[in-house]
C-alpha cells in the first residue's frame, strides 16, 4: 500500500533496513504496509528516524555480522529512536539481539505478520492514534524500486544439512492463489510491469486450501497469466527436481511473459556431496531440467547456486562441479564458501575443508563465473531486449535496466521510464553488463 499523504496525524519517520534475499525484502514491504497507517512515512537518506525495524537474514556467518552492524549503528545514528529487529537472526539467536545496546522490541518470523499489533502493545508512546482504516491492505508500493516481489510461500522441508532456513523458517506453507492475484493486480495498478515470485522452495507450491485448487507451481503461473495483465512474471530460485515437464509447458506458452531466466541451486556436481548436502537430485537430473529450459525458449539464462567446501569435498569433487560450471549449459554462479551454522547436520561432518583451500575454489569458480557471464553478454549484441529501469541513476547520469533474461543494460538518462518497459537494441558487451539504444531513439553520434 502506499503511504499516508497529508494525514491529519503528527506525521512519524520510519526507516526499514533488509538483510537478506528478496523474501526477506518482500516482507519487509508488507511491515512497511501494515505501519503506514499510524501515521509514519520512509526515512530519507541522512534523517533521523522514530522507529527502525532491521529486517534480519543468518543464512551465513557473514549475514549475521551485517545484521549487528545495521543494529549498532541504528542506536548510535538515532539515539532517541526505537529499534525493532525482526526476522531469521533473532529466531537462530533471540539472547544476543536482545542483548545488543539499543534494541527495544525483538520479533521472531511468525509473528513479522503481526507486527501492527505488537508494536502498538510494546512501544505505546510511538503508537497513540489508531490506524487509518480506509489504507489498502495490499502492498503498493516497492520502496525504491521498480520491479517489485511477491511472496508465494514460506518454510521448507527439504531439510538440506548445510542449510538453517528451514530451522528458523519452519515447515512448507503456501500462500492461497487468489490472495497472490489480487496483490500482483494492486501493484499492476500502480504501474508495475515485472513482479517476482518468491518463497524459500517456491518450487513446491499447492494450494489446496480453496478454489481454485492449484496443485504446482506450474499451475500457479498459469492462474496468474490467466487473472492478472501482468507484463513479465519472474520466478526466483527453484529447486531443479522440482522443474517438470508443466512448468517447462507454461514458460514455453507463456510468450515471453513468463521471464526466460531460471536460478536453479546446484551446490555441488558430486553425487556423493549432493546426497551428504541431503539435496535431493544429481548432476543427470539438473543437466537435464536445464538444458530442456534452455531448449524450450531459447536465450534463457541459467544461473546457479554452489557452495565450495563443503565438508568431505575432494580436488576431484570440486573438479566435477567446475567441469559442469564450465560446460556452457550454466551462465553465472553464486559462490558459497561453507561454513557451519550451528544446529545444522553439517555442522557436525568430519573432513573440514581447509579455510585456505577453501577461498582458493571460491577464487577458481567466481573467475569462471564471470567468464559465463561475459559470453552470455556477447551473445546479446545485437538483439533487442525489453528491459525495466533500476531506481537509482549511476554518477554520470546514466542507469542500468534488467532484461526479462536477467542482463544489465547501461542506458543514457533520457531513456529512463519508471516502472516502463522499454525495447532496446544492444549494442556491445561490456565486463558485466551490456550497452544498448532505446528502439526509435537516434543513434548516437560516431
Amino acid at each position: 500500500m502506499t503511504e499516508p499523504v497529508d494525514a491529519p496525524r503528527k506525521t512519524k519517520v520510519i526507516r526499514l533496513q533488509t538483510v537478506g534475499c528478496r523474501l526477506n525484502q518482500y516482507e519487509t514491504e508488507r511491515m512497511a504496509a501494515k505501519l503506514y497507517p499510524f501515521g509514519f512515512r520512509r526515512a530519507a537518506d541522512g534523517e533521523p528516524a522514530d522507529l527502525t525495524v532491521i529486517n534480519t537474514c543468518t543464512v551465513t556467518h557473514r549475514a549475521d555480522a551485517d545484521c549487528r552492524r545495521l543494529i549498532r549503528q541504528a542506536a548510535r545514528r538515532n539515539p532517541h529512536g526505537r529499534i525493532v529487529v525482526v526476522g531469521c537472526y533473532v529466531d537462530h539467536d533471540p539472547e544476543v539481539i536482545a542483548g545488543l545496546e539499543g534494541v527495544d522490541v525483538i520479533v521472531p518470523n511468525r509473528d513479522k505478520d503481526a507486527i501492527d499489533r505488537i508494536l502498538p502493545a510494546r512501544l505505546p508512546d510511538l503508537f497513540r492514534e489508531a490506524p487509518d482504516l480506509s489504507c489498502s491492505p495490499f502492498i503498493e508500493d516497492f520502496h525504491n524500486r521498480n520491479r517489485a516481489w511477491v511472496k508465494i510461500s514460506d518454510g521448507c522441508n527439504q531439510w538440506c544439512s548445510f542449510c538453517i532456513v528451514a530451522i528458523v523458517r519452519g515447515r512448507l506453507a503456501n500462500r492461497p492463489a487468489a490472495d497472490i492475484a489480487a496483490e500482483i493486480n494492486a501493484l499492476a495498478a500502480q504501474g508495475y510491469r515485472e513482479i517476482v515470485l518468491t518463497g524459500v522452495n517456491i518450487g513446491y507450491y499447492r494450494d489446496r486450501g480453496r478454489e481454485p485448487q492449484i496443485r504446482s507451481l506450474a499451475g500457479l503461473c498459469r492462474f496468474l497469466l490467466a487473472e492478472t495483465d501482468l507484463a513479465r512474471l519472474r520466478l526466483s530460485s527453484v529447486e531443479p527436481q522440482a522443474v517438470k515437464d508443466d512448468l517447462i509447458e507454461v514458460f514455453a506458452e507463456s510468450r515471453g511473459r513468463l521471464c526466460r531466466h531460471f536460478h536453479l541451486p546446484l551446490q555441488s556436481a558430486s553425487s556423493e556431496i549432493l546426497c551428504a548436502m541431503r539435496r535431493p537430485y544429481n548432476q543427470a537430473i539438473y543437466v537435464q531440467r536445464a538444458s530442456r529450459l534452455k531448449a524450450a525458449v531459447p536465450g534463457t539464462t541459467i544461473g546457479a547456486d554452489v557452495i565450495v567446501g563443503f565438508p568431505g569435498e575432494t580436488e576431484e569433487h570440486f573438479e566435477q562441479t567446475r567441469r559442469l560450471a564450465a560446460s556452457g549449459l550454466i551462465d553465472y554462479l553464486h559462490v558459497f564458501s561453507y561454513s557451519d551454522r550451528p544446529g545444522t547436520a553439517a555442522a557436525a561432518l568430519e573432513g573440514k575443508v581447509p579455510a585456505a583451500e577453501v577461498r582458493r575454489r571460491n577464487r577458481i569458480l567466481a573467475d569462471l563465473s564471470r567468464r559465463l557471464q561475459r559470453a552470455n553478454l556477447e551473445r546479446q549484441v545485437g538483439r533487442t531486449l525489453e528491459v525495466i529501469a533500476e531506481h537509482r541513476s549511476e554518477p554520470d547520469g546514466a542507469y542500468f535496466a534488467l532484461s526479462d533474461n536477467y542482463l544489465r543494460v547501461k542506458l543514457p538518462a533520457s531513456a529512463y521510464r519508471e516502472r516502463a518497459l522499454v525495447p532496446v537494441a544492444v549494442t556491445a558487451a561490456r565486463e558485466d553488463y551490456l550497452e544498448g539504444i532505446p528502439v526509435g531513439s537516434p543513434a548516437p553520434p560516431a
